[in-house]
């Protein structure tokens, strides 16, 4: 199959459209785990890095069922098949 586009865009009076890139799919996830300690967080971001894959690290605090009156931070780290494109508007 073949198409001809036309030499010029025929004369209505409006503008041509803009073009739009379609956004970048985001990388695959490979898994996901759960640290409550950082020594075990970091292995895993240098074991990615080395590999050069992905990662996204994310912080939440927990509330131990043995100590309701205190909080703990944990993370969840989500290793992905490649670096994601980073958004430079976020920086």
């Amino acid at each position: 199959m073949s198409i001809d586009y036309a030499a010029e865009a025929p004369e209505t009076g409006a503008e041509p459209a803009e073009s739009f890139e379609e956004p970048a799919a985001a990388p695959a996830v490979i898994y996901t785990a759960y640290f409550s300690a950082v020594d075990e967080l970091v292995e895993h971001v240098k074991a990615a890095e080395t590999l050069n894959l992905g990662f996204r690290v994310e912080s939440y605090l927990v509330t131990p069922e043995e100590a309701p009156d205190t909080q703990q931070v944990e993370f969840e780290f989500t290793l992905l098949n490649e670096q994601p494109v980073r958004d430079e508007d976020r920086d």
